[in-house]
């Protein structure tokens, strides 16, 4: 009933407007119906081959709709072929299918022109609002996932204006509180959008550069996206609405100028506002160290370390399958049929005692269906022996979607745990009906080394529990002065202490890292780094 109402609908558009210069899909030709994921192609409205990758059709807006899934290999999209006459103004309904947040980016010809969100509103039918894009000759049209994150998504009555050949003037402002914030190996960008003037932006070309030589671009000229910094300079198009940009996979301790400039039209017609001065702000990447590595290279597990908990099937080397088709860990609980197992591989001591800001990365790849590997961390392992006799935290990665990719695990966050030795285990599980092969290489941990932390030698003092919560036990063999400092160097607590156990209350201190400095009378002065949580 849906299609032919939209079709009367546009049956009398025809009368009031140039339906030439317009264009709509409704999917009425899409063929899926069922809760399978499949690719595909039909025959859209506009006469374009449409594409589909990874969607169903059992979760509509009116139906025919597709969805495109979440966590898909390949990512789940659908894109038009090439439609003629050029297009103006964009608008579209879409739909949050299941409890995970919509993420969805639109791209036009290839350049991402706006992604659209929907938060905690499942089965809310929401509309993109008019999206100006303003391309001339043929386009296509392309939404995508925006990551493995993101929700699934219904979409549907797709609806544009035709290009026109009127252009429009420069925008009038710039953006304002342009800020580039650094964390590991990356850069966050954020603004606000230009909300007043004559003339709004459509769109905000970002320059990045690692030397502060950053030039305006030139009316009549796009710059293309290119957010590889590794030759020194990069850009990336950002379209009206978005106001935040990361720039990663950036060098380490490496400073970076970044200059915002807004945009309108597109092509031959475009048209930046350059006069005055632009918004620009500089970051540098924070200077980490390498603390441990382990590429398996060697054809070894290196000072890694195995443990079967349950089943025959183990963690092995494979020779070929890594990352440029080097050696990497590999595991799978399927041996002619699927079997139950537990297995770890566990990283050997690591002593984070002396640096701040500890991050863990690598990379893993999977097939096939069976539990997501576990990424862990213990403080309390004793580096042997069965580790469910310790206490494990599980850490919050990106993992491979599966099919073979391998994907980057991001930078993971250890801060909290980073209070002196620890241990990182790789958990695999399987069952004996799901069993996936999980590989895993190129493994890193970073951290900020601090300068004059080191653990005691002498063992005249200790602090526990670290991490702490709600109070930390000190216990000294002399009477002594104790200090707690944040990170900047404040000092939040001074007191003297005899000799014997104190318990020092944390609660009125947020979560973070601290330095505790004891001075002992007649001993050299010992610091420590205290985790509260």
């Amino acid at each position: 009933m849906k299609k032919v109402l939209l079709f009367v609908v546009a049956i009398i558009m025809g009368f009031s407007a140039q339906l030439a210069a317009q264009g709509m899909e409704d999917f009425t030709n899409f063929p899926e119906t069922g809760s399978s994921y499949n690719d595909g192609t039909f025959s859209g409205l506009d006469g374009s081959i449409w594409t589909y990758t990874q969607c169903r059709g059992d979760i509509a807006i009116a139906l025919p709709t597709p969805t495109l899934g979440k966590n898909r290999t390949p990512t789940s999209s659908i894109q038009s072929g090439l439609i003629s006459g050029g297009i103006g103004v964009l608008s579209f309904d879409y739909m949050q299918a299941f409890s995970t947040n919509v993420n969805l980016d639109v791209y036009v010809n290839g350049v991402l022109i706006t992604t659209v969100t929907s938060n905690n509103e499942v089965n809310i039918v929401k509309n993109s609002g008019d999206i100006v894009i303003n391309v001339p000759g043929d386009f296509n049209l392309k939404f995508i996932q925006h990551d493995n994150n993101a929700g699934q998504v219904s979409i549907d009555n797709i609806v544009w204006t035709g290009y026109t050949t009127t252009a429009l003037p420069e925008p009038t402002n710039y953006p304002e509180n342009f800020s580039a914030t650094p964390s590991p190996f990356s850069i966050i960008l954020n603004w606000d959008d230009a909300t007043t003037g004559a003339q709004l932006p459509q769109a905000y070309l970002i320059k990045a550069s690692t030397s502060n030589n950053i030039t305006a671009p030139l009316d009549g000229t796009p710059v293309a996206d290119d957010i590889d910094l590794s030759d020194g300079s990069g850009a990336k198009n950002i379209a009206q609405g978005v106001e935040t940009f990361s720039f990663t996979g950036l060098a380490n301790n490496q400073v970076y100028y970044f200059s915002i400039y807004p945009y309108t039209n597109s092509g031959s017609l475009i048209d930046y506002k350059t006069d005055g001065t632009a918004p620009s702000a500089s970051s540098t990447t924070p200077n980490l160290s390498l603390i441990h590595s382990q590429d398996f290279n060697d054809r070894t597990f290196g000072a890694w370390t195995t443990f079967s908990v349950t089943g025959d099937q183990q963690w092995t080397i494979d020779t070929i399958h890594g990352i440029e088709n080097t050696p990497c860990a590999r595991v799978s609980g399927y041996a002619t049929t699927s079997n139950e197992n537990e297995d770890w591989l566990i990283s050997p001591t690591l002593n984070l005692a002396n640096y701040t800001s500890e991050i863990i990365q690598f990379y893993s790849a999977k097939n096939y269906t069976g539990p997501d590997m576990q990424v862990m961390i213990s403080t309390d392992y004793v580096g042997s022996g069965n580790p469910n006799l310790a206490y494990w935290e599980n850490l919050d990665a990106t993992l491979s979607p599966g099919g073979w990719a391998w994907t980057f695990s991001g930078n993971i966050d250890i801060a909290n745990f980073a209070s002196g030795n620890v241990y990182i285990g790789f958990k695999y599980t399987s069952t004996a009906t799901e069993s996936a092969t999980w590989e895993v290489d190129d493994i890193k941990v970073w951290g900020h080394q601090e300068i004059g932390i080191e653990q005691p030698k002498n063992n005249l003092t200790s602090i526990s529990p670290n991490p702490a919560r709600e109070f930390v036990k000190v216990s000294v063999q002399h009477p002594c002065e104790l200090l707690l400092y944040s990170l900047t160097g404040e000092k939040i607590i001074q007191t003297h202490i005899t000799k014997g156990i104190h318990q020092i209350s944390l609660q009125n201190y947020p979560s973070g890292i601290y330095i505790l400095k004891l001075i002992p009378e007649g001993y050299p002065a010992e610091v420590f780094k205290l985790i509260i949580r």
